[in-house]
């Protein structure tokens, strides 16, 4: 019987080994979504820190293992995983629902007294969001029969997300549904003492609430919000302008002059 992956087996890292004792970013990709398609248009701007990419159960090197249900067990493995590891002050940052997952994560870690250095959300959308779409969800079938219904509906308006279409498409569909569900069942709306610094795009147009300031009533600490051009896949064209943010924050998270 073979053994389950090891804390630093979840994570994959692009651009180096893990090296440790030393700034960190550790990144969770939208729903669905492989760690090289987050992770290919910030790679070769990655600066002197560690970076990672979460590897969801169910998919790539994890493919053997059950699609996550519950999006708090999902934040309690990944808090498990880098105490194990050892990350100082760690950054935790996510794309679109990588934001949610991250934030679940930062408050798992505060749970078991870790100080994360920085929560960066990027075009993400806020518990509230997510709560309005559960209550939607439930309203209308369920979380898994919503999701099938509105992504089958987005493929006939030939409005799928990019990360789903092309020859990924059956592939990517199912983690795509097992994640979104799992962001219905999943809205906390507890504060984290963790400071926040906000990523949006000029010409959202996915969120519903695309407030600068969505993110601010879920911290105690700072909070600091950054527009760039572009629509909900701006980072995908202009990738510096998240790793100038990860460079910034990794440096000043792991300092302790935060």
């Amino acid at each position: 019987m073979s053994s389950g992956p090891t804390a630093l087996e979840k994570w994959w890292f692009p651009t180096s080994e893990y090296r440790g004792r030393r700034p960190s970013v550790w990144l969770f990709g939208g729903a669905g979504v492989e760690q090289a398609w987050t992770a290919n248009p910030l790679i070769p701007l990655i600066g002197d820190y560690d970076f990672a990419v979460w590897r969801m159960p169910g998919r790539s090197v994890r493919k053997d293992e059950p699609d996550p249900t519950s999006l708090r067990a999902v934040g309690r493995e990944i808090a498990e995983s880098l105490v194990e590891i050892g990350a100082v002050r760690p950054v935790l940052s996510g794309l679109s629902f990588g934001g949610l997952l991250a934030f679940v994560a930062t408050q798992e870690l505060e749970k078991l007294g870790v100080q994360v250095g920085r929560f960066i959300p990027i075009v993400s959308a806020c518990p509230n969001e997510w709560r309005m779409g559960a209550v939607y969800a439930w309203l209308n079938g369920g979380p898994v029969r919503y999701t099938k219904r509105r992504l089958a509906a987005a493929d006939a308006a030939g409005k799928l997300p990019p990360e789903l279409s092309g020859a990924n498409r059956e592939v990517m569909q199912r983690p795509y549904v097992a994640d979104l569900t799992s962001g219905f069942r999943e809205w906390s709306h507890s504060m984290i003492h963790t400071s926040i610094t906000d990523i949006s795009a000029s010409d959202e147009q996915r969120l519903h609430l695309s407030s600068l300031t969505r993110w601010r009533p879920y911290t105690r600490g700072e909070f600091d919000s950054i527009t760039s051009t572009g629509g909900h896949f701006f980072y995908r064209e202009h990738p510096e302008v998240v790793s100038r943010v990860f460079d910034r924050e990794s440096e000043i998270a792991y300092s302790g002059s935060f």
